[in-house]
């Protein structure tokens, strides 16, 4: 019996450690997974994922350094995509060729690249303060319920806050559990959807009101933030109270 929990630690530690990858995302939007070794000098070295040689990559080649239990170092700034439909589209461009634009978002999520159609763009305002105008091309696409909703989903990962009332009202429940009554208040806030969706940071604010599906993407998002946020105030409550009741023991 002790052996085979052996072999299961073992198997275990080794199965983390290996698919724990380290990520590079270069200015190309290649991705580059491995172990990071060092960081001096303005270069990288890192171990590559399915091998043991040692590659060697320059920081000024990329765009974000994600390592392992860390958060990410964002090595980019932001260009503006504003769509002919009024929508605003953030991310770093990575190319612009003769019909489409290819772009990479991080949110939080290392996605790959997406490429956006040039016909359905009004300009694009980059980091650095340059304009490139896209406005004299002649047709215009319409933006799909499913780039509504994906745009959607990202916004509210990137504008949408849990109320501090919601925060402070679950850590008073979480300190008084001990009464049992609490318990279905607390469930009861942290699920109910977010009423308040607005904020005038968010570029695309005016969508919620205006598009359905980039509304009803927006507030699930929101929803899973806010309950996630409820329960962990709630249960830091029910820590903070235990450890004291084990204290005064």
């Amino acid at each position: 019996m002790k052996s085979i929990k052996l072999l299961l630690f073992v198997f275990v530690t080794f199965g983390a450690g290996f698919y724990a990858q380290d990520t590079l995302i270069k200015n190309t939007g290649e991705l580059l997974t491995g172990i990071i070794l060092e960081q001096a000098d303005g270069y990288i070295s890192y171990r590559g994922a399915l091998s043991e040689e040692i590659n060697l990559v320059s920081v000024d080649q990329l765009l974000l350094i994600k390592k392992v239990n860390s958060p990410a170092e964002v090595l980019f700034k932001n260009d503006t995509l504003i769509t002919k439909n009024g929508v605003f589209i953030s991310g770093k461009v990575l190319q612009v060729s003769a019909d489409s634009v290819s772009l990479f978002q991080y949110k939080g999520l290392i996605e790959l690249p997406k490429q956006i159609d040039q016909n359905s763009l009004l300009l694009i305002k980059y980091g650095n303060g340059t304009v490139e105008d896209f406005s004299t091309l002649s047709s215009l696409k319409p933006i799909s319920k499913e780039e509504l909703m994906e745009l959607g989903k990202l916004d509210a990962k990137a504008y949408y806050k849990t109320h501090p009332v919601v925060i402070v009202s679950e850590v008073i429940l979480g300190l008084s559990s001990f009464l049992l009554i609490p318990i279905p208040a607390a469930i009861l806030i942290a699920t109910v959807k977010p009423t308040n969706l607005n904020n005038p940071a968010n570029p695309n604010n005016k969508l919620i009101a205006t598009e359905a599906e980039y509304k009803l993407a927006y507030t699930k998002q929101a929803k899973n933030q806010k309950t996630r946020d409820a329960f962990i105030s709630y249960f830091s409550g029910i820590i903070a109270i235990a450890g004291t009741i084990l204290m005064l023991l």
